[in-house]
């Protein structure tokens, strides 16, 4: 019985649901979590508030990198800008197959009732 539904991929990571848990796992190069839904929609906020374009125009060292947490998934990562960049992909490409899933289920849902 497969219990992986991959949501999203790129060359630098994957995403994947658990049948059994409803979790998401993403991995994503040292980066491996597993998130309720509510954990991963935090994370995304987190990794979308980050001002990439502010730290592309700065030109002090401090700008090259961000530290990202989530203490409650054991996540500590220094990342360049390019790797959160990478990220932000990863995380709202899954984030979007996630919604895009939901909304078939509705839909397959609802039709099958009114028939």
């Amino acid at each position: 019985m497969n219990t992986r539904n991959e949501l999203f991929s790129t060359s630098k990571g994957y995403s994947f649901q658990c049948d059994r848990s409803s979790k998401i796992v993403l991995h994503f190069e040292e980066i491996q979590a597993t998130f309720r839904i509510q954990d991963f929609l935090n994370f995304r906020r987190v990794i979308n508030n980050i001002d990439i374009r502010s730290k592309i125009f700065d030109l002090s060292d401090e700008s090259d990198y961000e530290f990202i947490e989530a203490p409650q998934l054991n996540i500590y990562q220094k990342l360049t800008l390019c790797q959160l960049i990478q990220l932000r992909e990863l995380v709202n490409g899954t984030h979007f197959a996630i919604e895009l899933n939901s909304l078939l289920h509705t839909l397959l849902f609802t039709e099958s009732e009114l028939v």
